[in-house]
């Protein structure tokens, strides 16, 4: 591909490679306010994340042989995996299933990409799943959430700021404890919790400091987390390679891109219509038709956008899809080549 082509498909005025959507050119913080998904993968990561939420809330009040489903107590040195515990004499085991793990998602993520961080991970599931669907009920849609934003500080905008975070604080407190019992059990959780906070003093501040620090993460750093601060964000750009399965937008069907006009001729023109809507939807704010960007957390919620704008004009689906560099340039899919 020559380079005018190039800089026909990516506009170059906008240097992507070399910012973020979250910061301005001054290096203050933009906040994103994505529109409301929905769409049939929107619907499976409801029920991914329903299982798995659950799975996290029941975990530490399941035992196994008496002993905890999963404990990591760093403060007496106990670890307890699936009822098995292990003690600092066992530390040749715990290294073992770690590096094990370690190999496990680095391989994993060379065939699969991103794909923890939009369907499993608990800052994607919390923060998409449960504080960002309540902010929707209160706030509104992503129109309404500017608005709101930009509104003299009046009757609605306190009672809807109040309630939002009031109820943000209670679901920090809820995680902050629940954090916590996987940290030293729930039976002493429910010592701290039932007993004077003079008795259990370390164990009640670690409570309030899990408590503030999951507030603070869900109701302002939000998107920085996976954008600027998760260490296996930063690997993609080393792990990922043209065969990795990642959320990817067909520029060869898509290109040249431009607006829709009623009874215009297209035959010159890709299939994207430019709406843009790919991006209104993304809860990183990037655009996803500039390829390939670390910021992508392969939620799929531009796969939603796309399809339901495609079925609109009387496209076929999958615009943006599924799959990776090599499949769509050189229709060649391979999940596990020789660097697997």
């Amino acid at each position: 591909m020559d380079q005018e082509r190039i800089k026909e498909l990516y506009n170059y005025d906008e240097q992507y490679r070399d910012t973020i959507a979250t910061v301005d050119e001054k290096g203050k913080r933009v906040w994103i306010y994505p529109k409301k998904p929905k769409g049939r993968y929107h619907n499976k990561r409801i029920v991914v994340s329903i299982v798995l939420l659950s799975i996290l809330f029941a975990g530490p009040f399941i035992k196994i042989g008496g002993e905890p489903f999963l404990l990591l107590n760093i403060f007496e040195r106990k670890f307890s995996i699936l009822g098995a515990v292990f003690w600092p004499q066992d530390f040749f085991i715990l290294a073992l299933i770690a590096i094990s793990f370690f190999v496990f998602v680095i391989l994993f993520t060379v065939v699969f990409g991103r794909v923890w961080c939009g369907w499993a991970c608990p800052q994607t599931l919390f923060m998409e799943m449960v504080f960002r669907k309540i902010e929707y009920w209160i706030d509104g849609d992503t129109g309404q959430q500017r608005k709101l934003k930009n509104m003299p500080w009046n009757a609605e905008k306190i009672r809807k700021r109040v309630l939002k975070h009031g109820i943000f604080a209670l679901i920090a407190i809820l995680i902050g404890h629940t954090v916590m019992a996987y940290l030293i059990g729930i039976d002493q959780v429910k010592e701290i919790v039932t007993q004077p906070p003079t008795e259990h003093l370390a164990g009640f501040l670690g409570l309030v400091a899990f408590s503030i620090i999951f507030y603070a993460v869900f109701a302002f750093l939000r998107e920085q987390a996976c954008v600027a601060i998760c260490p296996y964000g930063r690997l993609q750009g080393v792990l990922l390679v043209k065969d990795s399965i990642a959320v990817m937008y067909d520029w060869l069907r898509g290109e040249p891109r431009g607006r829709m006009k009623k009874n215009e001729e297209r035959s010159d023109k890709g299939d994207c219509i430019d709406c843009k809507l790919c991006v209104h939807v993304c809860p990183t704010g990037i655009d996803i038709r500039n390829g390939t960007q670390l910021e992508c957390v392969n939620c799929t919620a531009c796969i939603d956008a796309c399809d339901d704008v495609m079925t609109k004009i009387g496209k076929p689906t999958g615009l943006i899809r599924p799959t990776s560099y090599s499949a769509i340039a050189e229709g060649r899919k391979k999940i596990f080549t020789p660097r697997v």
